[in-house]
């Protein structure tokens, strides 16, 4: 392209005019081809600076296939038909090679048929495959590889100025999905910052150079330059700098444009994950990043526990520390179902995907930014984070907080009209056209998990994303509080399936709420704690067993296992670090 050498490009499904490295100079050179065209699901910078832009079908909308780890072929095909007449890539490439445009069952049939196999043959084959979801007998055969010798040792070299790392965004990635607003107001593991990207850097670093979280920092490499606010890091290597992509949009009308910084602008093209040699600044401003990690600061102690090897265990029974002034339980009276979940500290990652799982089955709105910093997020399980340990190498520990669906839940006394409330089987329910918005649930509640709608967030829904709302969950309206349900409409339907099937008794099993149906590590498990044989009363028989806050006897139906560590391990943070705070050794 620098040469002139290119007069056609076309460009599918990527977007090198934001990706490429700054280094390359991509969107420059690109404007020396006569005729450039893109193709991709979105509008973005390449297809600003393209002659032609044309959309492409979406996963969803598309038929193809894709191998997995072991090989296995596996089939997609589409849900739904092409809301914007898209193409897919491989019809696209049918089309520039062949001259016809071919549709997308044709050519993945095509791919799929033996040489000499009938069409009969073929369509039975092919009907299976569909049923099944992937190709059988079509993993790779395993492969024995020996080892000829060790690597040479590269040698490092002399480090000079500042070491720049670069990463994709744990939210956005490298910036396909910056237009998804729940990516966007997801908050990220470590920092719990949402809407933007912020410079990682160490304690030791911003002390040396005077740096507080969020002031305002450039970055410099030559004649590059990004400022950005600055977050000290525990655990961050003295020396170096994180920055992460996804950020630094500027396509018109995008939700993208304007957040954070464009972490590209620095990549050097040899080394596009790692820049040495960099300078780093203050500017002199400030700007906090909104963050949700104080909005569910909890007055108490004992949050994380760890289980060492060979250790007195750390679980309790809580409920039998004190004396209990309310009457019996669900669970005690013998009811049919106890619903109960408990959530493995040892498995969870903090990798957030229960979080934007139950904003997806509840409707679950997003408030934007503004709202945020205001400390009105509304995600009804958050994923508390807490270090232990030293600064330079700190044992970081997850907690996923829903509503603990409390026993003698304290919001249920403060309602002034009953709008939240217990059920039969032990739920903690929440009334939502008998809420008058007092909010005085809210500033009861000891683990502050309940979320008021201080603005009509939902009202002005454009009619393609009310289609995308849970129909069985109740879109709220301003001044109505809300929480984790535990699915309650899982429930019902579970319950109406067994009666159907003429159970006694729901099956074990049979009600996953939406946080453990996506949770990667099945950290989480849910059900009926009156049945002594189900997965969930037996986890709570475990020695790691403990309730969250256990000391105010709200005998809370959400409880956790203990994480595990050597018997040399890391211990659980103090007390005195479990509290969020804006000094790293106390960010819970």
């Amino acid at each position: 392209m620098e040469r002139g050498a290119v007069e056609t490009l076309i460009v599918l499904g990527s977007n090198p005019v934001y990706e490429a490295p700054g280094g390359l100079d991509f969107a420059r050179r690109m404007e020396r081809v006569p005729l450039k065209i893109h193709a991709g699901l979105y509008y973005d910078e390449t297809g600003a600076h393209a002659d032609w832009h044309l959309p492409l079908a979406h996963p969803l909308e598309s038929w193809g296939d894709a191998r997995s780890l072991d090989g296995t072929v596996g089939l997609i095909q589409p849900t739904i038909a092409p809301l914007h007449e898209g193409r897919t890539i491989h019809e696209m490439l049918s089309f520039l090679l062949e001259g016809e445009m071919r549709d997308g069952l044709g050519l993945l049939k095509a791919h799929l048929r033996r040489p000499g196999e009938d069409e009969a043959a073929f369509e039975a084959r092919f009907a299976e495959a569909l049923r099944l979801g992937f190709l059988p007998d079509s993993a790779s055969p395993a492969e024995t590889v020996a080892l000829t010798g060790a690597a040479p040792a590269a040698a490092p070299a002399a480090p000079t100025g500042i070491e720049v790392v670069f990463r994709p965004d744990p939210t956005v990635w490298d910036g396909t999905h910056a237009d998804l607003s729940w990516l966007q107001e997801l908050p990220k593991p470590l920092t719990k910052v949402v809407w933007e990207n912020v410079v990682l850097i160490s304690p030791a670093l911003a002390e040396r150079e005077g740096i507080a979280t969020g002031d305002v920092v450039a970055v410099e490499a030559g004649a590059a330059r990004i400022e950005g606010a600055a977050w000290i890091l525990p655990g961050q290597a003295e020396e170096t700098v994180t920055l992460t992509l996804g950020y630094g949009r500027n396509v018109p009308d995008h939700l993208s444009r304007g957040l954070g910084y464009d972490a590209n602008r620095l990549r050097p093209a040899d080394t596009p994950w790692r820049l040495q040699g960099a300078k780093l600044a203050r500017t002199g401003e400030r700007r906090m990043p909104a963050t949700t990690q104080d909005l569910g600061t909890m007055q108490g102690h004992d949050f994380v526990r760890v289980q060492a090897e060979g250790a007195e265990p750390v679980g309790e029974d809580a409920s039998a520390r004190l004396p209990s002034f309310y009457g019996p339980s669900s669970e005690d009276r013998g009811a049919k179902a106890a619903w109960g979940m408990v959530i493995d500290l040892d498995a969870c990652t903090g990798c957030n995907a229960c979080v934007t799982a139950c904003q997806s089955e509840n409707n679950i709105p997003v408030v934007g930014r503004d709202e945020v910093a205001r400390g009105r997020w509304m995600g009804w399980i958050r994923i508390d984070r807490y270090y232990a340990g030293s600064l330079d190498e700190p044992a970081t520990h997850f907690q996923p907080v829903p509503c603990m669906h409390c026993e003698q839940a304290p919001c249920e006394v403060g309602c002034p009209v009953e709008a939240t409330l217990h059920d039969s089987e032990g739920l903690n329910l929440q009334v939502y056209n008998r809420c008058v918005g007092t909010r005085t649930c809210q500033s009861y509640c000891p683990y502050k998990v309940r979320r008021f709608n201080y603005l009509d967030y939902t009202g002005d829904q454009p009619a393609v994303l009310q289609q995308r709302n849970n129909p069985e969950v109740t879109v709220r309206a301003r001044g109505v509080m809300e929480k984790c349900t535990y699915c309650i409409q899982r429930i019902a339907a579970a319950r109406i399936d067994s009666a159907k099937d003429a159970h006694a008794a729901i099956p074990d099993g049979a009600v996953e709420t939406a946080c453990q149906n996506a949770c990667p590590t099945r950290a989480i498990v849910f059900g009926n704690i009156a049945d002594p044989e189900s997965r969930v009363a037996r986890a709570r028989a475990e020695g790691r067993h403990y309730a969250l806050l256990g000391e105010l006897n709200t005998r809370p139906r959400t409880t956790y296992l203990a994480g595990l560590a050597p018997a040399d391990g890391q211990k659980a943070p103090p007390p005195s670090e479990q509290s969020p705070g804006q000094s790293p050794e106390k960010e819970g």
